[in-house]
C-alpha cells in the first residue's frame, strides 16, 4: 500500500507501550490522574476518553501535547549463548493534539489526533559471526505504530451526556528478523523481514456520563474493534514469500465514578481491553485485560493543581504458556509464538504510578504535565527471558479562544 507521508510523519513511534500496546491514557491531565476520564470531564482530552463529556466545553478550546516515551528492554536467549542485549528502542516522541467547541448550549463537537498505540525492539547488531557467537535475538527489530483521527459530538440535557466519534485509524508495521532454516548453517540465515507495511481502519466509539449529585458523577464508554491487515510484512514460515498479518485494533469498554468539590476531584474506571478476540493478537494468544485506574487532584489556594494517580492491569502475555497458531498463514510452533512475544513484542507491564500538575496563567492560556513510571517487569518462559521499565514525561499546552 503507498504510503500517505504526511500522516507517517505525524504518527507515533511509539517503541513499547503500556496496557498492552495501549498507552494508559492520552493527554497529559489524564496520564497524570492514572489515566482515569470516564467519569469525569477532562476538557478537550475527552474526546481521547469519554466524549460525551465535550458536552461541557465552554466556548472553543484546543491543546497541544506530546508525550516522551522511555522505555527500558533487555532480552536473553537461554537457547543459544544466553546474552542479554538491550533494544535501542529507547525513546520515542508521542503527539497528541485536539481541539473542541460549542455549537449550541445543548451540542458541542471535538476532534482529536493522537498516537494511542504501538510497540517494538530493536535488537540489530546483536547476532555474531558464528552460531556460538548468536545471541539467538536473530537482529530483531520490530516497530507498531498507530495513530487515531476522531472527530466528535456531544449532546447534554439536564444531568445526562451523550457522545458518539468516528474514528480514522492509520497503522504502520515493520518487523525485520535474520532467521535460519537451519541454525548450524550460517548460509541459511536470511532477512525475513518484508520492509514497511500500513494501512487504514475505521471504527467508532461511544460514550455516556450521568452527574448524580453536583459532587457525583458515573460514566461508559466503548471503542469498536478497528481492523487492519499489513500486507508482506514477514517470511512467517520462511518459504521466500512474505507473508500478510492482520493485526485488528482490539474492542474496548470500561465504567467510571467520580467526585468532585471546589478544591478536590477523585476518579475510579475500570475498562476490559478485548485482546483475545481481535484478529492477530488472537493468534499470539494474548489475553484480555482488565485495566484498574484510580486519580486524585487538589487545587492549591494558588490554584495550582497537584494530580497523582495509580493503574494496574496484568500483562496479555500472562506467563508466557503459548499455544501454536497460524500467523500470516504459517503454522507457528508454542516456541515460535513464545519468540515472537518476548523477543518482538514485549507488552508486559503491569503497574503505573503517575504525578503531575496542572495551571492556568490567566483566562486564556494554561498548561498540564505529567510523569509515569512503570517498574521493572520479568517474563521467563521456554528458556527465554525479557525484562521492560518504563518512564513518560507529558506535556500540554491549553488555550481558550473565547
Amino acid at each position: 500500500m503507498k504510503r500517505i507521508i504526511i500522516i507517517s510523519t505525524l504518527a507515533s513511534t511509539l517503541l513499547l507501550a503500556t496496557n498492552g500496546d495501549n498507552l494508559i491514557s492520552l493527554g497529559a491531565e489524564s496520564r497524570a490522574m492514572g489515566g482515569t476520564g470516564i467519569a469525569m470531564a477532562m476538557g478537550t482530552d475527552s474526546v481521547f476518553k469519554n466524549p460525551s463529556w465535550l458536552a461541557d466545553i465552554k466556548g472553543s478550546q484546543a491543546m497541544f501535547g506530546a508525550t516522551l516515551f522511555l522505555p527500558e528492554v533487555k532480552a536473553k536467549n537461554g537457547n543459544a549463548n544466553g546474552q542479554e542485549a538491550t533494544s535501542k528502542a529507547d525513546t520515542s516522541l508521542i503527539p497528541a493534539v485536539s481541539h473542541a467547541g460549542r455549537i449550541s448550549d445543548t451540542l458541542a463537537y471535538g476532534i482529536g489526533m493522537f498516537g494511542v498505540s504501538g510497540m517494538g525492539a530493536d535488537y540489530r547488531n546483536e547476532n555474531g559471526a558464528t552460531p556460538q557467537e548468536n545471541k539467538g535475538l536473530a537482529d530483531m527489530r520490530t516497530n507498531f505504530q498507530y495513530m487515531r483521527f476522531v472527530p466528535s459530538l456531544a449532546y447534554k440535557k439536564e444531568n445526562l451526556r451523550i457522545g458518539a466519534g468516528l474514528t480514522l485509524a492509520y497503522g504502520a508495521l515493520d518487523m525485520s528478523a535474520v532467521m535460519p532454516t537451519n541454525p548450524q548453517d550460517m548460509s541459511t540465515y536470511k532477512q525475513r523481514g518484508g520492509g514497511m507495511s500500513d494501512d487504514f481502519g475505521f471504527g467508532a466509539q461511544l460514550g455516556t456520563a450521568y452527574t448524580i449529585t453536583p459532587n457525583i458523577s458515573v460514566g461508559a464508554y466503548y471503542q469498536t474493534e478497528i481492523a487492519t491487515e499489513y500486507e508482506d510484512v514477514f517470511d512467517f514460515n520462511m518459504d521466500g514469500v512474505y507473508d500478510d498479518l492482520k493485526l485488528n485494533q482490539p474492542a474496548e469498554y470500561g465504567i467510571g465514578i467520580g467526585y468532585k468539590t471546589n478544591k478536590i476531584r477523585a476518579s475510579l474506571d475500570i475498562k476490559q481491553v478485548k485482546w483475545s478476540s481481535a484478529d492477530g493478537y488472537s493468534s499470539f494468544g494474548w489475553d484480555d485485560q482488565t485495566v484498574y485506574s484510580l486519580g486524585m487532584e487538589y487545587k492549591t489556594a494558588s490554584d495550582l493543581e497537584l494530580r497523582a494517580g495509580y493503574s494496574h492491569a496484568n500483562s496479555p502475555l500472562d506467563d508466557g504458556n503459548f499455544k501454536g497458531a497460524t500467523v500470516g498463514g504459517a503454522q507457528m510452533r508454542p516456541q515460535d509464538i513464545t519468540y515472537f512475544n518476548m523477543m518482538g513484542f514485549p507488552a508486559i507491564s503491569k503497574d503505573h504510578y503517575t504525578v503531575g500538575l496542572g495551571y492556568e496563567f490567566n483566562k486564556k492560556i494554561g498548561v498540564d504535565i505529567a510523569y509515569v513510571y512503570s517498574p521493572k517487569e520479568t517474563l521467563k518462559a521456554m528458556n527465554m527471558q525479557v525484562t521492560n521499565e518504563q518512564q513518560s514525561l507529558s506535556g500540554a499546552l491549553k488555550y481558550k479562544f473565547d
